[in-house]
């Protein structure tokens, strides 16, 4: 499983229900909803996929293997957009 971390340069904001992610280099932003703002928050606190996946399962009406499943592809996502690097510890 790998580890990912989000770019440092990255900014965040959460609005509402939602989080905003620009890309301050090249101006683009990127909208989450309130779940994969909660998977983001979780995820600068530096818990591990899996502990996100229970914590999404724990507040949303998923499984834990679904919220993994779910958490993979919004970071594959994000690495694909440049946001996010894979592989880190």
């Amino acid at each position: 499983m790998s580890a990912y971390q989000l770019k440092p340069e990255l900014l965040l904001q959460k609005v509402a229900d939602e989080m905003v992610l620009l890309e301050p280099e090249s101006g683009e932003y990127f909208t989450l909803n309130n779940v994969g703002a909660d998977m983001l928050e979780q995820l600068q606190q530096g818990k591990s996929a899996q502990q996100i996946a229970q914590y999404i399962a724990d507040i949303y009406d998923v499984t834990a293997e679904q919220a993994e499943q779910d958490f993979q592809v919004l970071m594959h996502d994000l690495v694909q957009a440049n946001l996010a690097e894979a592989g880190v510890a």
